[in-house]
């Protein structure tokens, strides 16, 4: 039986390392992009409501650590993001608010699962999540399965997926206890 075992070990090693090298290139080609703008639509499944939540807006990113989601419907709410910093701002509420993303753990691993991404940066994304990556083929793009490393994040957050062609983000996925969010993403550069 250990026979076996190392056997399979030894046939998956190549597999791994292939794996691993696909998702170096790829985070290398979100490195070389210092910036980007996509438009979006999200729907939120909440277990409490029976229909999903639709929103739109923008996605934003500039190298090395700024990210902005504009919501222009169904309300116009901005989260940014600059450094270690969150900015939330509802004008028809008049609501503006600022924290340290380390105050907030969970909502710190869901901007690092985007952000960390788009910066290409591999070590930002494993000091949050254990990664499954699945290489692009020609019929399918590449896919990353980010299960969050902290109990205390995975009891909000269970994973991330996030998918996408080359170096462009098409698909983010995330479930916890909260519900299901699905956003797709529309590159414009």
């Amino acid at each position: 039986m250990r026979h076996w075992l190392l056997l399979l070990l030894l046939l998956a090693a190549p597999a791994r390392a292939q794996e691993d090298a696909a998702l170096a290139r790829l985070m290398a080609g979100f490195a070389a992009q210092p910036r980007s703008t996509a438009a979006f639509t999200e729907e939120k499944a909440i277990p409490e409501l029976d229909l999903p939540l639709p929103s739109e807006g923008t996605l934003s990113w500039q190298a090395p650590d700024r990210l902005e989601k504009h919501t222009t419907s169904p309300i116009d709410e901005v989260l940014r993001v600059a450094g270690g910093r969150l900015l939330y701002e509802r004008p028809d509420r008049g609501l503006r608010r600022e924290f340290a993303l380390e105050e907030q753990p969970e909502m710190q691993a869901l901007v690092e699962a985007v952000r960390g991404t788009l910066a290409g940066d591999l070590a930002a994304l494993r000091r949050h999540y254990s990664i499954a990556f699945t290489p692009e083929a020609p019929e399918h793009g590449w896919r990353m399965l980010l299960t969050p490393l902290s109990l205390r994040v995975r009891s909000a957050v269970q994973r991330i997926v996030v998918s996408g062609r080359g170096p462009q983000v098409r698909l983010i996925e995330t479930e916890g206890g909260g519900g299901v969010s699905r956003m797709q993403i529309h590159p414009r550069s």
